[in-house]
């Protein structure tokens, strides 16, 4: 199932915010070449049971994460800050501030999330190798 960017159900929203902050942190480490779960996959469990408190900390503990990317891969980090403010503004506020549990349906979210991160990368590899062929082509037809 395609990510559906317009869905607001409470669930689907806290599985897309759960990707997001995954997909910042995941970058981050690899930056830094750091190879360990990120903090979202850690807290996955705790997320699904209080997804309000959960996501506090999980926000907090993305700013030395956010500042690792401000200084090298900033495009990235304004696009993913883009992303989140678009999906904090789909709730209604009585939806996020409750802190009752998730149903599977925040795992739609988050793996709908995680899989248009995985067909966006494979789609720019496409186009940097067609790129690549075709500076190749006119390279050697010369």
């Amino acid at each position: 199932m395609a990510l559906d960017e317009n869905y607001s159900s409470r669930d689907y929203l806290y599985g897309r915010l759960l990707a997001i902050a995954e997909q910042i942190e995941r970058i981050a480490l690899s930056v830094a070449n750091e190879k360990r779960p990120t903090n979202a996959e850690r807290f996955m469990q705790k997320f699904a049971e209080r997804p309000y408190t959960t996501w506090r900390n999980l926000e907090l503990a993305l700013a030395p994460y956010r500042e690792r990317l401000r200084n090298n891969r900033a495009g990235f980090l304004i696009n993913r800050e883009k992303e989140l403010g678009q999906v904090m503004n789909m709730f209604q506020i009585a939806d996020f501030t409750t802190d009752t549990r998730l149903s599977g349906e925040f795992l739609l979210g988050y793996h709908s999330q995680k899989m248009a991160y995985t067909v966006k990368r494979s789609e720019e590899e496409h186009d940097s190798e067609s790129s690549e062929t075709a500076i190749y082509n006119n390279l050697t037809k010369n």
